[in-house]
């Protein structure tokens, strides 16, 4: 533990001073609404009462904000009922706060040097909070879970290192019940061969599936949740299929908007055709940089990529963006070993990643900045950048080949 303050303390005051920072400035300004945690916890209130889960926005005057996720997800909230909404608003942040700590250390001991340079590592770490920093920001003012599933993946990744495979399975399985985007990461399983990984998963999924029935007395209250759910999921999904939507920051809709795939008749099954065809061409184009360019480390690079693609194959809300930091520290780490033109694409990819903050460029910029999918692109340049020096980049063994 010394060693680990001795080596990385400056990032770790950094971080202390952004999110103390932040909590002041949201309390001052009386914007401490987390809402999304709200949701959360009323859902949480509501299963362990064994009650309806899944209400309409006209039952409730929370206009959109509704539980949409899975009944197993509402259980991860559930100890945070014995200390009501105000104290939970507090530990929720210092817990965000605490799980991006845990992502930057785990990202450390994964990508770096053992004995490198703390003073350089120190000053990556720090430049990652920077450049995610608006995201970061947001999912602490929403009180939003797209931090915490980030934490679960690379510590998933981490375990899976050491050759953990139950953890590592049951981490990823708990957390399709919040979002679904770690199902991403099964098709790497799949041709790495890692089939106990895959077992756990499948397992532990079953298993979490079933916990809800503990809150509820009768079988058909379990089964009604699970319709509810569904039928919940088909209208988040069927209000998500407008490809030249504002809001739509998603690959499919970059091609549809800004290269002549948009003037295909891309409607009705059109659309579907369209978008597994793109997810097919991406998934063939891993899959070549995986197998015919082996470098000792690739699982685990095409790991944090697929991270990163979640917010470029979902239609979420930007600050989904925070999912990029592994890849940004990544290539922090290997700077040094770019060219002079990924150097100039990389510094701009992260100033479009993290620069366009609201309140620095104005409502007007930041509303055309967004308009345009001004983060998807700085995903795209990151995702770019690192599979162009993907045989040059240094490498060190480790267990996941």
């Amino acid at each position: 533990m010394k060693g680990f303050f001795k080596q990385n303390f400056i990032w770790i005051i950094f971080l202390i001073l952004v999110s103390g920072g932040s909590f002041l400035a949201e309390q001052i300004n009386g914007r401490l609404d987390m809402r999304d945690l709200e949701v959360y916890y009323r859902a949480a209130d509501r299963l362990f009462g064994g009650d309806e889960l899944y209400r309409s926005a006209e039952e409730d005057p929370w206009e959109h904000y509704v539980f949409k996720y899975a009944p197993p997800s509402a259980m991860l909230f559930i100890p945070f009922l014995f200390f009501g909404i105000p104290a939970t608003k507090i530990i929720y942040w210092i817990l965000l706060t605490a799980v991006l700590g845990l992502v930057l250390y785990l990202l450390r001991q994964i990508f770096s040097r053992k004995k490198g340079n703390n003073a350089r590592i120190a000053g990556c770490l720090v430049l990652g909070i920077l450049i995610t920093g608006t995201h970061f920001f947001r999912e602490l003012h929403l009180g939003q879970v797209n931090l915490l599933l980030l934490g679960i993946y690379i510590s998933a990744l981490a375990l899976f290192l050491r050759s953990h495979a139950k953890a590592a399975g049951a981490l990823l399985a708990f957390s399709v019940f919040i979002k679904p985007f770690g199902l991403i990461f099964l098709p790497l399983f799949l041709i790495m061969g890692k089939w106990k990984e895959i077992l756990y998963f499948i397992g532990f999924a079953l298993l979490f599936f079933l916990l809800p029935m503990l809150f509820y007395s009768e079988y058909s209250s379990y089964f009604d949740l699970y319709s509810s759910w569904f039928t919940e999921l088909n209208i988040e999904l069927g209000s998500k299929q407008d490809l030249f939507a504002a809001g739509n920051h998603s690959i499919f809709s970059i091609l549809a908007r800004y290269t002549p795939l948009g003037l295909l008749p891309l409607s009705g099954s059109g659309k579907l055709i369209y978008q597994l065809i793109i997810l097919l061409a991406l998934a063939l184009l891993l899959l070549w940089f995986y197998f015919s360019r082996p470098v000792p480390e690739r699982g685990k690079r095409i790991f944090i990529v697929l991270i990163a693609l979640i917010p470029l194959l979902a239609y979420t809300s930007y600050n989904a963006f925070i999912f990029s930091l592994p890849l940004v520290l990544f290539l922090l780490f290997r700077f040094r070993e770019l060219n002079t033109f990924f150097k100039v694409v990389f510094i701009l990819s992260s100033i479009c990643i993290g620069g366009n903050i609201y309140d620095l460029v104005g409502p007007e910029l930041f509303d055309h900045l967004w308009a345009n999918s001004i983060y998807s692109w700085g995903c795209i340049g990151l995702i770019v950048t690192s599979f162009s020096h993907w045989n040059k980049f240094r490498s060190w063994k480790t267990a996941i080949e």
